[in-house]
């Protein structure tokens, strides 16, 4: 099995995870650092911010732990690999996800879970089941919104030779705007991530949503509990769009 070829690496899986937690570690800190020289960002205190941050890595993870291998459709096409998909009773989707399963993001699990655990208690959130619902709802969405742009990236290797650098594009969008209340950006940059780019649906709508802070948001606050939609449609749409760039699919050996 793909987690057992994992595990027989064990001192690769070790550094990947140390070295994920130091990155995490490092973006917290960096937050601290703005958190202490302004005493908040956006208008919003540390304990909202740090729900963000704790939203947004835990939205991650759920990407990396079941959609990671959505970056690799480039190699899987250009080196032929597809082929044995197409043979295969399976949907080719699948294969490609169960290629290789990622416990070398556990680094992303564990920082998250640790801030969720830590900081969620502590913000003025008046809790209730439907709640904590809809939030689980919210970070599974927000990791199947990443898993589905990067599979729409990644379809676009059937039509052209290489899109690896769209990949690293997403990754530095969503690592380094996603950790912070979008509004700072300004009206059109709010919009921008919202409609463009629909990084909002990972983290800042949802934190905005369970902090209390909607008035935030550029549009009316009841549609912020229709987020979760949104990472759902992505993937199925990113699905459905796969499928039919697949029928380009041309064997590098034919």
């Amino acid at each position: 099995m793909a987690w057992l070829t994992e595990l027989e690496h064990k001192a690769n899986l070790f550094i990947s995870v140390i070295g994920a937690l130091a990155f995490n570690a490092g973006q917290l800190l960096f937050i601290g650092v703005l958190l202490h020289a302004f005493g908040s960002i956006g208008g919003w205190t540390p304990a909202e911010v740090i729900v963000l941050f704790g939203i947004r890595m835990a939205s991650h993870s759920v990407y990396a732990f079941f959609f990671r291998r959505t970056i690799d459709v480039d190699l899987v096409v250009h080196t032929g690999e597809f082929d044995r998909y197409l043979l295969r009773p399976t949907s080719p989707f699948l294969q490609l996800l169960m290629r290789r399963f990622n416990l070398q993001q556990i680094g992303d699990v564990i920082i998250a879970g640790v801030i969720l655990a830590l900081v969620l208690p502590r913000a003025s959130i008046t809790w209730h089941p439907l709640l904590v619902l809809w939030l689980a709802l919210a970070i599974a969405a927000g990791g199947m919104l990443e898993g589905g742009l990067q599979l729409a990236r990644g379809a676009l290797a059937f039509r052209l030779r290489n899109t690896q650098s769209l990949t690293g594009l997403i990754d530095a969008v969503f690592g380094t705007y996603g950790n912070f209340p979008l509004q700072i950006f300004g009206p059109v940059g709010a919009v921008l991530f919202t409609a463009p780019l629909p990084l909002a649906f990972v983290a800042w709508i949802p934190a905005a949503m369970v902090t209390g802070r909607v008035d935030s948001l550029w549009f009316p606050a009841w549609l912020g509990w229709l987020s979760p939609a949104v990472g759902v449609a992505c993937m199925a749409a990113s699905i459905a769009f796969f499928t039919r760039q697949s029928r380009h699919y041309s064997s590098p050996g034919s």
